[in-house]
């Protein structure tokens, strides 16, 4: 209900604000969502700044306090993104993106294997599969397909990509991944989210966390090119959208590691614009996990029998790692810390 809601005053501001600067309602907004993240409302403030420290060893109360205002304001410049990308055109491009290694892209392309984008949550990326798409790239996504919530909310996420592209989600038929990539085309996908039974564990900002495995084995069929991409949330309602080479070399958990790691280089360089709510979710659903000796396929089954205590950045719980073509569930130690 409140996100409901939060959504639909989003979507009412940016109907209204006629010649206000986006940057200023992105500000405005902001400051509400640091506001409401305090711990005496219910949020999740203590957490983030619990990472920082771990993360950050050398830094100040007063700097971890300015890098979690900074992720507020590239939350909401990509909220406002979600509502104006539906306004978009293909001229409306020439001044709102900047591109770093398109190149890369297009020679990808050119080869005809299709190219998956492993796309970290970092800066805006809900909306970079949509300025690809009226870029003219042949685009697909797999999301979330939001179940459950208000349909403004629904609206809000996925209404502007479905005009532009095709939109997959998780109960799809996966055969539409194998007939896109065939077809040389471009599916974006988040290395960043949850793996269920088939992941791979690997380490994130210093902590165990259980990656999808996906794109990984996709690629290992189908012999397709990948990139990594980012899209950086600028003022103004402007992107820089960069490509990254990255090449996986057989060894599926070597090379979610290597992955990982890139994400984790690019957050510390730009901490303003990596998505913690990520980082804070993921550890958490690993010292679920670690306490009940489980890996659900459904996500939301670690959200029910999530504790306070297994979101304390403190506790850090200790994992072996299993082939994740096992596809097993007890592939935890006690938690520890």
């Amino acid at each position: 209900m409140v996100r409901s809601l939060y959504y639909e005053a989003v979507r009412v501001l940016v109907s209204t604000w006629g010649s206000a600067s986006p940057e200023s309602l992105a500000r405005t907004l902001a400051l509400f969502r640091w506001a409401g993240d305090s711990d005496r409302l219910g949020g999740r403030r203590k957490q983030y700044l619990g990472h920082f420290e771990r993360i950050f060893p050398e830094s100040s109360p007063a700097w971890r306090r300015s890098v979690m205002r900074s992720y507020w304001v590239t939350h909401q410049r990509a909220m406002l993104g979600l509502y104006d990308a539906g306004k978009l055109g293909p001229r409306s491009l020439e001044s709102r993106v900047t591109w770093v290694g398109r190149e890369l892209l297009d020679e990808a392309l050119s080869a005809g294997r299709g190219v998956l984008l492993l796309v970290p949550h970092f800066g805006d990326e809900r909306t970079l599969h949509i300025l690809l798409a009226i870029a003219g790239y042949p685009m697909h996504v797999v999301s979330a397909a939001y179940e459950g919530q208000s349909d403004s909310t629904r609206r809000a996420r996925l209404e502007a990509s479905m005009k532009w592209h095709h939109v997959a989600f998780p109960g799809d038929n996966p055969r539409w991944m194998y007939d896109a990539l065939s077809a040389g085309e471009v599916i974006q996908i988040a290395p960043t989210a949850y793996g269920g039974p088939r992941g791979i564990w690997v380490e994130s900002f210093g902590v165990p966390v259980l990656a999808s495995s996906t794109a990984l084995r996709l690629q290992a069929a189908k012999g397709c090119r990948t990139l990594m991409a980012v899209n950086w949330a600028l003022a103004g309602l402007r992107w820089r959208i960069e490509f990254r080479e990255f090449e996986p070399d057989g060894d599926l958990a070597g090379s979610a590691q290597r992955l990982f790691d890139a994400i984790s280089r690019l957050g510390r360089e730009a901490p303003g614009q990596y998505n913690w709510m990520n980082l804070v979710i993921r550890h958490r659903e690993t010292n679920t996990m670690a306490r009940t000796g489980t890996i659900p396929t459904d996500e939301r089954d670690l959200e029910a029998t999530a504790l306070p205590a297994d979101a304390e950045p403190s506790r850090i719980s200790s994992v072996r790692v299993l082939p994740a073509a096992m596809g097993m569930s007890k592939a935890l130690e006690p938690a520890g810390g």
